[in-house]
């Protein structure tokens, strides 16, 4: 009990010491508040790289500038469905989107046509990815639309398939084409090609050869009708003989079609 003064008196002693020399303890640092892990946070949800909190929320909202930085197939569907809604003038969402699906159709076309195919509202996109697919791989691109369910939307692709890979290797698109049995779904596009100037001109052989698979009787002597003026204008000295040749014609075609070149 008596040393409880002089211990007071010495710890007083020292705090008025401090207070004197100006040197007080500094207060301890505020401590910043734990992480939550389980959050993303509104940078990475800006640019797609972590998926919302809740499953029913909306894509998240881009940035402009960082649109051009996507390149993981896996963002594109993200990507796409961000710009449809951001905050931007219709005609810089335009060439956002058309950007995003450029660069979708060249690395995963196939990824990208199908979720344009699946998913609802999108259906629209399906043509335009179809088309930029087609630029850089005609013989998928075609393969694809054979294997869509029949319809309208089937048979439209599936025409601009075959013209344009025709017009870009018509020697493959014709080996491909060879590989069927005859079909009512490749007879208009097989129709157009055989009958065309440039290959009744180069190769009439095929020409005839590919008229004869058209399956609809009716456009098959359509083609074969376009192909004998063809054949006739390139030149007449030889047309008689050439449709002598021609496979599946039968001997009063031919004799019709001789008839209406004279």
């Amino acid at each position: 009990m008596k040393g409880r003064p002089l211990a007071w008196l010495l710890a007083a002693a020292a705090g008025l010491g401090a207070l004197a020399t100006g040197s007080v303890p500094d207060a301890p640092a505020p401590q910043a508040p734990p992480l939550d892990l389980r959050t993303p946070s509104p940078v990475l949800q800006m640019m797609g790289l972590a998926a919302p909190t809740a499953a029913d929320a909306p894509p998240p909202a881009l940035d402009e500038q960082r649109l051009t930085g996507w390149s993981d197939p896996r963002q594109h569907a993200d990507a796409v469905l961000a710009l449809q809604r951001a905050p931007m003038d219709a005609e810089t969402r335009e060439q956002q989107l058309q950007q995003v699906l450029a660069r979708w159709a060249e690395t995963a076309p196939e990824q990208a046509a199908r979720w344009a195919l699946t998913t609802p509202g999108q259906g629209a996109l399906l043509a335009p990815l179809h088309d930029r697919w087609l630029q850089h791989d005609a013989r998928s691109a075609t393969v694809f639309a054979r294997s869509l369910p029949a319809g309208e939307q089937r048979q439209a692709l599936l025409d601009e398939s075959l013209a344009r890979w025709t017009a870009q290797d018509g020697q493959s698109a014709r080996d491909w084409l060879r590989s069927y049995a005859p079909q009512p779904e490749l007879d208009e596009a097989i129709a157009r090609h055989a009958s065309a100037d440039e290959l009744a001109r180069h190769s009439p052989a095929e020409a005839m050869d590919l008229v004869a698979r058209i399956a609809a009787p009716e456009r098959r002597w359509q083609a074969w009708q376009a192909l004998a003026r063809n054949l006739h204008d390139i030149a007449p000295e030889q047309a008689a003989a050439l449709l002598a040749q021609a496979p599946g014609l039968w001997p009063q075609e031919r004799a019709r079609l001789l008839e209406g070149l004279r």
